[in-house]
Protein backbone atom coordinates (compact mmCIF):
# COMPACT_ATOMS: atom_id res chain seq x y z
CA UNK A 1 0.00 0.00 0.00
CA UNK A 2 1.42 3.56 -1.38
CA UNK A 3 2.14 6.30 1.81
CA UNK A 4 -0.94 8.58 0.14
CA UNK A 5 -3.13 5.61 0.16
CA UNK A 6 -2.76 4.53 3.86
CA UNK A 7 -2.97 7.93 5.49
CA UNK A 8 -5.83 8.33 3.91
CA UNK A 9 -7.22 5.17 5.14
CA UNK A 10 -6.24 6.38 8.39
CA UNK A 11 -7.90 9.53 8.03
CA UNK A 12 -10.80 7.82 6.75
CA UNK A 13 -11.00 5.37 10.28
CA UNK A 14 -10.26 8.54 12.30
CA UNK A 15 -13.63 10.60 10.71
CA UNK A 16 -15.80 7.21 11.42
CA UNK A 17 -14.43 6.49 15.39
CA UNK A 18 -13.04 9.84 16.32
CA UNK A 19 -10.45 8.46 18.76
CA UNK A 20 -7.91 5.33 17.38
CA UNK A 21 -4.91 3.61 18.92
CA UNK A 22 -1.82 3.07 17.40
CA UNK A 23 -1.70 -0.64 18.39
CA UNK A 24 -5.41 -0.66 16.67
CA UNK A 25 -4.79 0.88 13.14
CA UNK A 26 -1.51 -0.94 13.04
CA UNK A 27 -3.38 -4.38 13.04
CA UNK A 28 -6.03 -3.12 10.81
CA UNK A 29 -3.81 -1.89 8.59
CA UNK A 30 -1.37 -4.45 8.45
CA UNK A 31 1.43 -2.63 9.31
CA UNK A 32 4.07 -1.46 11.96
CA UNK A 33 3.13 0.76 14.88
CA UNK A 34 6.42 2.50 14.11
CA UNK A 35 4.35 3.56 10.69
CA UNK A 36 1.21 4.36 12.28
CA UNK A 37 2.70 6.93 14.66
CA UNK A 38 5.00 8.15 11.86
CA UNK A 39 1.83 9.07 10.20
CA UNK A 40 -0.14 10.07 13.20
CA UNK A 41 2.22 12.65 13.62
CA UNK A 42 2.08 13.94 9.93
CA UNK A 43 -1.66 14.84 10.76
CA UNK A 44 -0.72 16.37 14.18
CA UNK A 45 1.48 18.73 12.12
CA UNK A 46 -1.23 19.65 9.74
CA UNK A 47 -3.94 20.24 12.70
CA UNK A 48 -6.12 17.30 11.79
CA UNK A 49 -5.51 14.82 14.60
CA UNK A 50 -4.71 15.37 18.65
CA UNK A 51 -1.68 13.19 19.75
CA UNK A 52 -2.47 11.74 23.20
CA UNK A 53 -1.24 8.73 24.70
CA UNK A 54 -1.46 5.43 22.78
CA UNK A 55 -3.23 6.99 19.90
CA UNK A 56 -4.71 10.42 18.40
CA UNK A 57 -8.22 11.77 18.22
CA UNK A 58 -9.83 13.62 15.32
CA UNK A 59 -10.42 17.37 15.79
CA UNK A 60 -13.93 17.90 14.81
CA UNK A 61 -14.57 20.90 13.59
CA UNK A 62 -11.39 22.09 11.90
CA UNK A 63 -7.76 23.03 13.21
CA UNK A 64 -6.53 22.53 16.64
CA UNK A 65 -5.00 25.33 18.33
CA UNK A 66 -1.24 26.20 17.02
CA UNK A 67 -0.43 27.45 20.26
CA UNK A 68 -1.44 24.28 22.44
CA UNK A 69 -0.46 21.94 19.41
CA UNK A 70 3.08 23.38 20.15
CA UNK A 71 2.84 22.50 23.19
CA UNK A 72 1.63 19.19 23.08
CA UNK A 73 4.78 18.30 21.02
CA UNK A 74 7.10 18.92 23.71
CA UNK A 75 8.01 16.70 26.72
CA UNK A 76 5.56 14.50 25.48
CA UNK A 77 7.43 11.50 27.19
CA UNK A 78 7.15 13.52 31.03
CA UNK A 79 3.40 14.79 30.65
CA UNK A 80 2.28 11.36 29.87
CA UNK A 81 3.64 10.14 33.43
CA UNK A 82 3.10 13.04 35.20
CA UNK A 83 -1.26 12.30 33.73
CA UNK A 84 -0.80 8.58 34.69
CA UNK A 85 -0.11 9.53 37.98
CA UNK A 86 -2.53 11.86 38.45
CA UNK A 87 -5.47 9.59 37.06
CA UNK A 88 -4.31 6.85 40.15
CA UNK A 89 -4.59 9.62 42.55
CA UNK A 90 -8.29 10.05 42.09
CA UNK A 91 -10.60 8.53 44.16
CA UNK A 92 -13.86 6.42 43.40
CA UNK A 93 -16.92 9.42 43.59
CA UNK A 94 -14.50 12.14 43.63
CA UNK A 95 -16.19 15.67 41.39
CA UNK A 96 -12.71 16.52 39.24
CA UNK A 97 -11.37 19.57 37.38
CA UNK A 98 -9.59 19.66 34.11
CA UNK A 99 -8.07 22.98 33.20
CA UNK A 100 -6.58 23.80 29.92
CA UNK A 101 -3.83 22.49 28.62
CA UNK A 102 -1.22 19.85 27.32
CA UNK A 103 -0.52 17.80 29.93
CA UNK A 104 -4.67 17.76 31.58
CA UNK A 105 -5.46 16.79 28.23
CA UNK A 106 -2.80 13.46 28.90
CA UNK A 107 -5.02 13.52 32.17
CA UNK A 108 -8.22 13.14 30.25
CA UNK A 109 -6.92 10.50 28.19
CA UNK A 110 -5.78 8.50 31.03
CA UNK A 111 -8.99 9.06 32.89
CA UNK A 112 -11.10 7.13 30.08
CA UNK A 113 -10.93 3.62 32.15
CA UNK A 114 -12.24 5.45 35.89
CA UNK A 115 -15.48 4.03 37.74
CA UNK A 116 -17.65 6.56 38.92
CA UNK A 117 -16.09 9.70 38.84
CA UNK A 118 -17.55 13.17 37.23
CA UNK A 119 -15.31 15.16 35.13
CA UNK A 120 -15.95 19.02 34.38
CA UNK A 121 -13.58 20.88 32.31
CA UNK A 122 -14.02 23.75 30.10
CA UNK A 123 -11.52 22.31 27.71
CA UNK A 124 -12.64 21.35 24.44
CA UNK A 125 -10.12 18.30 23.79
CA UNK A 126 -10.61 17.04 27.19
CA UNK A 127 -14.48 17.08 26.59
CA UNK A 128 -13.69 15.16 23.56
CA UNK A 129 -11.65 12.80 24.55
CA UNK A 130 -14.03 11.57 27.69
CA UNK A 131 -17.52 12.23 25.70
CA UNK A 132 -17.36 8.14 25.20
CA UNK A 133 -16.04 7.42 28.51
CA UNK A 134 -19.11 4.77 29.68
CA UNK A 135 -18.34 5.48 33.47
CA UNK A 136 -17.60 9.14 33.91
CA UNK A 137 -20.14 11.86 34.00
CA UNK A 138 -18.65 14.60 32.21
CA UNK A 139 -20.04 18.16 32.31
CA UNK A 140 -19.04 20.98 30.15
CA UNK A 141 -18.35 24.27 31.19
CA UNK A 142 -19.49 26.74 28.45
CA UNK A 143 -18.95 30.21 27.50
CA UNK A 144 -17.32 32.07 25.10
CA UNK A 145 -14.84 30.20 23.06
CA UNK A 146 -11.23 30.94 22.83
CA UNK A 147 -9.32 29.08 19.81
CA UNK A 148 -5.88 29.60 21.28
CA UNK A 149 -6.79 28.30 24.16
CA UNK A 150 -9.57 25.49 22.74
CA UNK A 151 -11.64 25.92 25.46
CA UNK A 152 -14.34 28.12 26.85
CA UNK A 153 -14.23 31.48 29.33
CA UNK A 154 -15.96 34.43 30.43
CA UNK A 155 -18.18 35.59 32.77
CA UNK A 156 -20.67 32.83 31.90
CA UNK A 157 -17.96 30.03 32.54
CA UNK A 158 -17.13 31.47 36.05
CA UNK A 159 -21.10 31.85 36.76
CA UNK A 160 -21.13 28.18 36.28
CA UNK A 161 -17.88 27.14 37.37
CA UNK A 162 -18.75 28.53 41.12
CA UNK A 163 -21.80 26.54 41.29
CA UNK A 164 -20.19 23.21 41.46
CA UNK A 165 -17.98 21.73 44.65
CA UNK A 166 -15.63 19.87 43.52
CA UNK A 167 -12.79 17.47 44.67
CA UNK A 168 -9.79 17.90 42.92
CA UNK A 169 -9.06 19.92 40.20
CA UNK A 170 -5.99 19.41 38.24
CA UNK A 171 -4.20 22.88 36.88
CA UNK A 172 -2.08 23.80 34.24
CA UNK A 173 -0.05 26.92 34.28
CA UNK A 174 2.49 29.40 32.25
CA UNK A 175 4.91 29.46 35.07
CA UNK A 176 5.29 28.70 38.65
CA UNK A 177 7.62 30.42 40.92
CA UNK A 178 8.48 29.77 44.86
CA UNK A 179 8.25 33.52 45.36
CA UNK A 180 6.46 34.85 42.72
CA UNK A 181 3.36 32.23 43.06
CA UNK A 182 1.55 30.39 40.23
CA UNK A 183 0.80 32.32 37.60
CA UNK A 184 -1.05 32.83 33.66
CA UNK A 185 -0.35 34.91 30.65
CA UNK A 186 -3.80 35.76 29.41
CA UNK A 187 -6.29 37.49 31.37
CA UNK A 188 -9.55 34.95 30.24
CA UNK A 189 -7.29 32.06 31.77
CA UNK A 190 -6.57 34.05 34.82
CA UNK A 191 -9.76 34.44 35.83
CA UNK A 192 -11.11 31.07 35.52
CA UNK A 193 -8.01 29.55 37.52
CA UNK A 194 -8.76 31.86 40.23
CA UNK A 195 -12.12 30.53 40.46
CA UNK A 196 -10.83 27.33 40.30
CA UNK A 197 -8.81 28.01 43.30
CA UNK A 198 -11.84 29.34 45.63
CA UNK A 199 -13.86 26.32 44.44
CA UNK A 200 -11.73 23.15 45.11
CA UNK A 201 -10.47 21.91 47.82
CA UNK A 202 -7.65 20.16 46.65
CA UNK A 203 -5.62 21.85 44.34
CA UNK A 204 -2.91 19.90 41.80
CA UNK A 205 0.33 21.69 39.75
CA UNK A 206 -0.29 19.05 36.96
CA UNK A 207 3.32 20.50 35.15
CA UNK A 208 6.41 19.48 33.47
CA UNK A 209 9.78 21.05 34.58
CA UNK A 210 9.88 23.62 32.02
CA UNK A 211 6.94 25.56 34.03
CA UNK A 212 8.91 25.69 37.35
CA UNK A 213 11.12 29.13 37.80
CA UNK A 214 9.75 31.15 34.95
CA UNK A 215 7.91 34.03 35.03
CA UNK A 216 4.51 35.70 33.55
CA UNK A 217 2.56 38.77 33.96
CA UNK A 218 -0.29 37.83 35.70
CA UNK A 219 -0.71 35.90 39.00
CA UNK A 220 -3.47 33.68 40.03
CA UNK A 221 -2.56 32.88 43.40
CA UNK A 222 0.28 32.14 46.28
CA UNK A 223 2.47 28.76 46.09
CA UNK A 224 1.13 27.84 49.54
CA UNK A 225 -2.48 28.10 48.44
CA UNK A 226 -1.47 25.21 46.25
CA UNK A 227 -2.03 21.45 47.92
CA UNK A 228 0.10 19.25 45.77
CA UNK A 229 2.78 19.40 42.89
CA UNK A 230 3.09 16.21 40.36
CA UNK A 231 5.94 17.13 38.29
CA UNK A 232 8.84 15.31 36.18
CA UNK A 233 12.20 14.17 37.63
CA UNK A 234 14.36 16.76 36.27
CA UNK A 235 12.35 19.72 38.44
CA UNK A 236 14.03 22.45 40.37
CA UNK A 237 15.63 20.96 43.76
CA UNK A 238 15.46 24.26 45.00
CA UNK A 239 11.66 25.26 43.97
CA UNK A 240 11.17 21.60 45.12
CA UNK A 241 12.42 21.84 48.57
CA UNK A 242 11.12 25.73 48.95
CA UNK A 243 7.48 23.65 48.35
CA UNK A 244 7.59 20.69 50.78
CA UNK A 245 8.63 23.22 52.91
CA UNK A 246 5.31 25.42 52.73
CA UNK A 247 3.79 21.87 53.33
CA UNK A 248 2.55 20.81 49.61
CA UNK A 249 2.62 17.34 48.62
CA UNK A 250 5.40 16.63 45.35
CA UNK A 251 5.33 13.86 43.35
CA UNK A 252 8.28 13.87 40.49
CA UNK A 253 7.16 11.02 38.44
Amino acid sequence: MQTRQRREQVLMVLKERRRVTIEGLAKDLEVSTMTIRRDLRRLADEDIVTLVHGGAVYNEGGAYLPALTVREKTMRREKSAIAEYCAQQIPEGSAVYLDNGSTTVEIADALRGKQNIAVLSHSLPVLNILSHAKNIQLISVSGIYEPRAKGFFGDLALRMLRQFRIDIAFLGVTAVDAEDGVMSAVFYEQALKKVLVERAKKKILAIDHTKIGGSSFLKVCDLHEIDGIVTDKFADATFIAKAKRMGIEVAQV
